[in-house]
């Protein structure tokens, strides 16, 4: 009677749980694979295996460029809402000059201005924020109130900027969702098929020491994939 052959044991992970690391998993895979002539699977082949990591690749490279420009334009973001912030009391009290401070209330929404509790601020929603800062450049006009240091001419290139970057970043998280969703499809598709390969070679090479060293050659058991 032939001994029972038992799966070869496993102690670091097969695959990678980073992208880009399982990314170059697949691509060594890919290149492995063609010239295993006896190696197949009932559901895919070699050829399409090299395709669709290539198109995995090709992913998250999409996914890490949308994101890339997020974290920068945030900040910018950041900076003005603290110009904002800073220098808004500057037009409240243009409006106090000319009206007087129970009158100047009035005047507020005209220039974006709403009241938040006990203050009265450029709503702090970012898209109603880009938004109020456009009706605060009009108003300045509309009040003649624009002359000076901190008039339109301080105003208008952060209300442009202001725009510009909020509508960078609805554009970025929308096409970052997009990638997120092409890259997790095709990862399910790469790990389904890795763990297929990494199981054909168990079973043809029972000898541990040969299934470790096909494993490595085929892109599997490296030290930095946990």
């Amino acid at each position: 009677m032939e001994p029972t052959i038992q799966p070869n044991p496993r102690k670091t992970a097969l695959l990678a749980t980073n992208d880009q690391q399982l990314a170059a998993q697949a691509t060594a895979a890919a290149q492995y694979w063609p010239g295993q002539a006896w190696l197949t699977l009932r559901y895919t082949t070699a050829a399409k295996f090299t395709r669709l990591a290539a198109d995995y690749a090709a992913a998250v490279d999409s996914r890490q460029q949308a994101g890339s420009a997020r974290p920068v334009a945030a900040d910018e973001l950041l900076d003005l809402d603290a110009q904002i912030e800073a220098n808004l009391y500057r037009v409240k009290a243009r409006l106090v000059d000319k009206y007087d401070k129970k009158k100047a209330l009035a005047y507020y929404p005209t220039l974006g201005i709403v009241k938040n509790g006990a203050a009265y601020i450029i709503d702090r929603d970012r898209t109603r924020r880009a938004a109020a800062l456009t009706t605060l450049v009009a108003g300045l006009a509309t009040e003649k109130i624009g002359d000076g240091d901190h008039g339109t001419a301080f105003w208008q290139p952060i209300a442009t900027r202001y725009n510009e970057l909020k509508g960078l970043l609805t554009d970025t998280n929308g096409d970052i969702s997009k990638a997120v969703a092409t890259k997790d499809i095709l990862r399910a598709q790469i790990e389904q098929t890795l763990y297929s390969l990494a199981k054909v070679l168990d079973a043809n090479y029972p000898d541990p020491a040969e299934y470790k060293a096909e494993l490595r050659a085929a892109g599997f058991q490296r030290e930095q994939y946990r």
